[in-house]
């Protein structure tokens, strides 16, 4: 635990230090603690506000990280591109935000116990991602999804965890009062294949969300006119299928909310980066073996894979800014 720590640490020095580089333009909260460890000890869960606050409520995007402890190079990225951002006061993004164009939501470390525990799920042994209670069409055993006990891997856990309360927060009061046309959320993760995925509703089932038109159309404005074609888009389930999926919960929430309010036609798009990690096994066979290993890229090759999201994130957080009927 103590190298996880030690790890943890670093993270949050970090996050004091993009505070501290963004002035006025960035806010610091604490949003809620996690899962108590076996000890009785709560890590705390924080969250980012970037840009003016009629722009938090006007035009929002989102990013989130650190839902699986292992997989901090999710992490690295998020805090890689906020530092970037607000290093670069030159930028045409910080000048949106500075301008009250654009504002940005962040959770950097959703589940910091996972991440100083050194484990893919929180401290109370639930993969997070399997949290939601939503239950697939078809899953794949264990994998998918279980609740044989929080001693393997993929547990779901049967109520709702601390660390997804708090995600539950950050939607209900940034999202859901958000007014702008597209509001884009980006959740990093890696560990899976050995290309990038960019993944959308749903992970539970192959029917289509009701956006699927839109998420169709926004991936081929972000291919076509940003030229992000290395990465692979498309709903989870075409890939593979899970249970309890969080973001299929919350997109669900929202259209409800929807029906309820009489929406202003905003369109809430939770999308997942997944980081694809594998494609050096052959070159490093023990990396299957090692607990980080096929969750996070060769040492040789993090930095790299670090700094190649930063175009795409842009490109992704912008759409909040974008009228859907402007995508090719």
């Amino acid at each position: 635990m103590l190298r996880g720590m030690k790890r943890l640490n670093r993270y949050e020095n970090r996050i004091l230090k993009i505070v501290k580089l963004g002035g006025k333009l960035v806010r610091f909260k604490q949003f809620g603690f996690s899962t108590k460890t076996n000890e009785g000890f709560r890590f705390p869960i924080y969250v980012l506000e970037i840009g003016k606050e009629k722009a938090i409520k006007r035009n929002l995007a989102g990013l989130v990280a650190g839902v699986h402890g292992l997989e901090t190079i999710g992490i690295r990225v998020l805090l890689d591109f906020l530092d970037d951002l607000l290093s670069r006061k030159t930028s045409e993004l910080y000048r949106e935000i500075k301008d009250g164009e654009l504002g940005i939501v962040c959770i950097p470390i959703l589940n910091p116990g996972g991440v100083a525990l050194k484990r893919r799920s929180n401290p109370g042994g639930v993969d997070l991602m399997r949290n939601s209670g939503v239950e697939a069409v078809k899953a794949p055993f264990f994998f998918g999804g279980h609740k044989i006990s929080n001693v393997f891997p993929y547990y779901r856990g049967n109520v709702l965890q601390a660390e997804s309360k708090v995600l539950d927060r950050f939607y209900n009061e940034y999202f859901v009062p958000a007014e702008n046309a597209m509001i884009p959320v980006v959740d990093i993760h890696s560990g899976f294949g050995v290309v990038d995925h960019v993944w959308w509703p749903y992970a539970g089932t192959h029917e289509q969300c009701v956006d699927e038109t839109l998420f169709q159309k926004i991936a081929n404005h972000l291919t076509t006119k940003f030229n992000h074609i290395l990465y692979r888009f498309g709903p989870q389930s075409e890939t593979y299928t899970t249970h309890g999926d969080l973001w299929d919960r919350l997109y669900n929430e929202y259209q409800k909310v929807k029906v309820e309010t009489g929406s202003n036609g905003s369109r809430f798009l939770p999308l997942t980066l997944e980081i694809g990690t594998w494609s050096d096994i052959q070159l490093d066979p023990w990396k299957v073996f090692r607990k980080r290993g096929i969750f996070n890229p060769a040492r040789e090759a993090k930095q790299e894979s670090i700094i190649s999201h930063r175009k795409f994130l842009t490109d992704v957080l912008r759409l909040a800014k974008t009228n859907p009927i402007d995508l090719l």
